[in-house]
């Protein structure tokens, strides 16, 4: 018993030392680019979601909404560097749920520094500061564990039963059809679950641009401006987003990930 437990302990840590990729400096190029990319489309989506969750306020995302997401380019890289600097060893340590909520977590913080910024500018809200980036942590910890934890549970699962009965690509499995039909799995169930996650980010952006309200006090105000818009208004942001981040994994993340 003894022996097979220790086996057992040093079969998975041999597992997480081979899911830690790359060591920690030869990491930091391919997860600047990373976030460096993902911060030109990022602040433009969250000013595009706080405008629609705010449907009173006048401003346009063209061009005021874009030029005001210009100037954040290098806060939001940096915030978005330590963030993925700080998620690949939760990632390796925790479970697959816990390791989302955290990321969520990190992520609001992320979002908060623009929505913050955005808000300011825009005289969105009350009591508007730097130090709120992380509010709203609740909702932003179950929107992670939807939005990642659907596609990472259910992608194979879609594949399986949708496409490989639509398409057989059995007699090369690593051909560019037979991957192809990954990436659809991926894109269709990250698109559902972004949709069911949308109703907890935009309770995050209403505590981010008023800080005068908790949880509960951002969804009732959140519900009063939006209705049943809530729950899905200006997750097409997100999906192109999505679909943006999908493409800047493939090419940079899994050098570090993998």
């Amino acid at each position: 018993m003894a022996a097979a437990e220790l086996q057992r302990r040093d079969t998975l840590s041999s597992l997480r030392i081979e899911k830690r990729g790359i060591g920690f400096i030869a990491s930091q190029p391919y997860l600047l680019a990373h976030a460096f990319g993902v911060s030109l489309f990022a602040p433009t989506a969250s000013i595009y979601q706080l405008l629609k969750v705010n449907p009173h306020v006048k401003a346009r995302i063209w061009p005021e909404g874009v030029n005001l997401a210009r100037r954040i380019l290098p806060q939001q890289t940096l915030l978005k560097l330590v963030q993925m600097n700080v998620s690949t060893p939760v990632k390796n340590e925790l479970n697959p749920w816990a390791a989302f909520a955290v990321v969520g977590v990190l992520q609001g913080g992320v979002y908060g520094h623009s929505n913050v910024f955005f808000s300011q500018q825009l005289n969105i809200g009350k009591q508007v500061s730097m130090k709120g980036i992380f509010r709203g942590s609740g909702y932003a910890a179950c929107r992670d564990m939807v939005s990642q934890g659907i596609p990472f549970v259910f992608a194979e699962k879609v594949k399986e039963n949708v496409f490989d009965q639509a398409w057989d690509t059995s007699s090369d499995p690593d051909g560019v059809a037979s991957k192809s039909k990954q990436y659809l799995s991926v894109m269709c169930t990250s698109i559902v679950a972004t949709y069911l996650s949308q109703g907890c980010h935009n309770c995050q952006i209403m505590m981010h641009s008023d800080q005068t309200i908790g949880h509960v006090g951002a969804f009732r105000k959140a519900f009063a401006l939006n209705g049943w818009k809530l729950f899905y208004r200006g997750g097409e942001a997100r999906v192109g987003l999505n679909i943006i981040v999908t493409f800047l994994n493939q090419l940079f993340l899994k050098h570090v990930w993998d």
